[in-house]
């Protein structure tokens, strides 16, 4: 038989999760960019190829093929599911810059209208992979956020926060 313990000193099980926020500048009038941009409504799931791979690498530590390190966006608006292992109509894919506080992991990625070829596409999916190449490696994380169809001058910033920790 089972037996389940209640104290004050008992640890909170681990829990994942996921701090979204994704925003689009436009050019001023007069030049430059204002300091905050405008919010896109954001989904968001760790995927189960991004939970086997945290799984593995608390296993295996840096054994592990290679870090999340790629940020891609797509085009397809289909809701995130615990299958996705791709986007489905990605892109464009780059490094994005990440940093560790903590418990927390950020990347930032950014992409920019004409300067990463992006223009008059509907941007509507964004993804964390540990491949460079598009359609290769493991997805962590798929987003899916209202869409985007980026002028020349236009930059999207996408921030994804996975946070580590209890519930």
């Amino acid at each position: 038989m089972l037996k389940t313990y209640s104290s004050p000193d008992v640890v909170e099980p681990l829990a994942l999760g996921e701090i979204i926020r994704a925003q689009v500048f436009r050019p001023l009038p007069g030049g430059g960019y204002p300091q905050e941009g405008e919010d896109l409504c954001v989904g968001d799931l760790i995927v189960t190829t991004g939970l086997n791979y945290l799984t593995t690498r608390i296993l295996n530590g840096d054994s592990v093929a290679s870090a999340m390190a790629y940020m891609a966006v797509g085009t397809v608006s289909t809701a995130a599911s615990y299958t996705d292992t791709g986007l489905t109509g990605e892109v464009s894919r780059k490094t994005f810059s990440g940093s560790v506080s903590g418990n927390i992991f950020t990347a930032v990625g950014c992409w920019g209208g004409v300067a990463d070829s992006v223009t008059s596409l509907q941007i509507s999916e964004a993804g964390l992979f540990n491949h460079a190449g598009s359609g290769q490696g493991t997805m962590m994380q798929r987003v899916t956020l209202s869409t985007w169809t980026p002028a020349n001058s236009d930059v999207l910033k996408l921030i994804l926060q996975t946070n580590v920790g209890s519930r």
